[in-house]
C-alpha cells in the first residue's frame, strides 16, 4: 500500500499536528468529523423523543441499546475490514447510514413516530456501524507514516468526542422546529463524509484475500478466529482491553442517564441536556487537541493512569453537582478524562497491530468496548426509574477507580505501560487463509 511522503511533513502544522500534513489524513478526518456530528445529534433527538413519548429511562437505555448491541457483530465488520478496500467500506456504511437517517426524518414530518421506531432504526444503525467502525479504524494508520500516528489517533478522538457539542444544537432544533430536521441535519452530514472518503487515494486492505462463495462462511469464521487467536498469543494487548472494556462500562455508560438527570434532578428539558452534551463535548475537545501535541511516550504513559483515575472522578462530580453550571462543568472533566484515556488506548494497542489483521482486532476492541457499554446503558436506563440517577452516576465510576489503583499495584506490566507509554510488540499473526 501506497504511504504518505515523509518528507512533506513539514512547517508549523507538521510541527504541532503532523498528520494533517497527509491529504489522505485530511479527508479521512473531516469525513470522521462529519460523520461523528450526524452520530451526535442522533444520539440526542433519539434519546430525547424516547423520553418524551414515554416518561421513562428504561426507554431512553432501550434505544440506546439497540444502537449499540450490533456491535457484538463488530468482528464480521472487521474481516470485511481486512478483506476490501476500507475506505469504500466506510463509505458504502455511512451511504446506508444516511437513508436511514432519511427514513427516520420521514417518520417523524409525518408525525408518526413511535419507540418502535426508533428501536429499530437504532439497531439497523448499529448494525451499519458495527462495519464502518473497524474499517475507519484500520484505514487511518495507513494514511500517516508511523511517527504520526500518535497525532492521528488523537485529532481523530478529538472529533469522535468532541462532535458532543452537537448536543446544543439539536436540543433547540428539537424545541423548534422538531425532530425531523435533526434528522435532516444528520443525513447531510453523513453525505458531506462519503464525500470526503471519496477523496482518499492511499489503498488500505488486510490480509485476506479472495474468498470462495462456496466456504464464505467457514473461511470468514476462521478468518475472526485468526484475531482472537492474535489476542490470545498478545496478552499485552489483551489486558488493555479489558481495562477498556470496564472503563467503557463503569465510566462511560451515561447517556440514559445524562436525560434522566437533566428532567429530574435539574428541573430542566432539551437545552439543559444539551448543555450537558456540550460539556462533555467541549472537555473533550480541549483534552484531544492537547493530547495531540504531547511528545514524550513516558508523559502519555501517566496520563493513561491520570485519566482513567479523573475519568471516575468526574462522574461522581456530575452524580453530586446541585446545580447544571456545576454539573456541565463535571461534563467537562468527565468528558476530557474520558476521551484521553480511550484516545492512549487506542494509540497503544494500534502501534503494536500488524496491518494484515489490524480490521479484526479492532472490530474485537470495538466488540468489548461497545457490548458491555450497551448493556450497562440498558441496565441504568431500567434502573433508573427505581434508583435515583445520582447514585447510577457515582457508585459505578468509585468501583472503577479501586478497580483501576487495585490492578495497577498488583500488576507490574500495567505499571511498565504508565513508565513507558507503549505496549511491547506482540507476536504476527499466523498467515490467513
Amino acid at each position: 500500500m501506497r504511504l504518505p511522503n515523509a518528507s512533506a511533513l513539514t512547517g508549523r502544522s507538521a510541527r504541532h499536528f503532523p498528520a494533517f500534513e497527509s491529504a489522505d489524513y485530511r479527508a479521512l478526518w473531516f469525513a470522521g468529523g462529519a460523520s461523528a456530528i450526524s452520530l451526535w445529534a442522533m444520539i440526542t433527538a433519539r434519546a430525547w423523543l424516547a423520553h418524551e413519548v414515554t416518561g421513562t429511562g428504561a426507554a431512553v437505555g432501550a434505544v440506546t441499546f439497540a444502537a449499540m448491541a450490533p456491535w457484538v457483530l463488530s468482528p464480521f465488520g472487521g474481516a470485511i475490514a481486512d478483506r476490501f478496500d476500507r475506505a469504500r467500506v466506510a463509505m458504502v456504511s455511512r451511504s446506508l447510514a444516511m437513508l436511514l437517517a432519511l427514513g427516520l426524518a420521514g417518520l417523524a414530518f409525518a408525525a408518526a413516530i413511535e419507540l418502535w421506531h426508533l428501536i429499530l432504526f437504532a439497531a439497523a444503525s448499529g448494525l451499519v456501524r458495527s462495519v464502518e467502525m473497524p474499517a475507519q479504524a484500520a484505514l487511518l494508520p495507513n494514511t500517516v507514516v508511523a511517527s504520526s500516528l500518535l497525532s492521528a489517533i488523537t485529532l481523530a478522538s478529538m472529533v469522535q468526542f468532541g462532535s458532543r457539542l452537537i448536543g446544543p444544537v439539536a436540543g433547540p432544533v428539537l424545541s423548534g422546529a422538531g425532530p425531523g430536521w435533526v434528522f435532516v441535519m444528520a443525513a447531510v452530514f453523513l453525505a458531506i463524509s462519503v464525500q470526503q472518503l471519496a477523496r482518499i487515494k492511499v489503498r488500505s486492505t488486510g490480509g485476506i484475500g479472495a474468498a470462495s462463495a462456496d466456504n464464505l462462511v467457514r473461511q470468514t469464521g476462521q478468518h475472526i478466529k485468526e484475531g482472537i487467536a492474535y489476542l490470545g498469543r498478545a496478552w499485552e494487548v489483551r489486558m488493555v482491553f479489558v481495562l477498556v472494556a470496564l472503563h467503557c462500562m463503569l465510566t462511560m455508560s451515561f447517556d440514559a442517564l445524562l436525560v434522566v438527570f437533566a428532567t429530574n434532578e435539574l428541573g430542566g428539558g432539551a437545552t439543559e441536556y444539551g448543555g450537558l452534551l456540550m460539556g462533555v463535548g467541549g472537555g473533550a475537545l480541549v483534552a484531544t487537541v492537547a493530547l495531540a501535541t504531547v511528545r514524550s511516550s513516558a508523559a502519555r504513559g501517566r496520563l493513561f493512569l491520570l485519566s482513567g483515575v479523573f475519568s471516575g472522578l468526574s462522574m461522581l462530580w456530575i452524580g453530586l453537582a446541585p446545580t447544571l453550571p456545576l454539573a456541565i462543568a463535571g461534563a467537562a472533566a468527565a468528558g476530557a478524562s474520558q476521551a484521553m484515556f480511550m484516545a492512549l488506548s487506542s494509540v497503544l494497542i494500534q502501534s503494536v497491530l500488524p496491518d494484515a489483521i489490524r480490521g479484526r482486532v479492532m472490530s474485537l476492541f470495538a466488540m468489548s468496548a461497545g457490548g458491555v457499554m450497551a448493556a450497562m446503558i440498558l441496565a441504568n436506563g431500567t434502573a433508573s426509574d427505581a434508583v435515583d440517577v445520582r447514585v447510577l452516576l457515582s457508585v459505578p465510576a468509585l468501583i472503577f477507580v479501586v478497580l483501576l489503583l487495585i490492578w495497577s499495584g498488583a500488576a507490574e506490566p500495567l505499571r511498565r505501560v504508565y513508565r513507558t507509554g507503549a505496549l511491547p510488540a506482540a507476536p504476527p499473526p499466523a498467515p490467513a487463509g
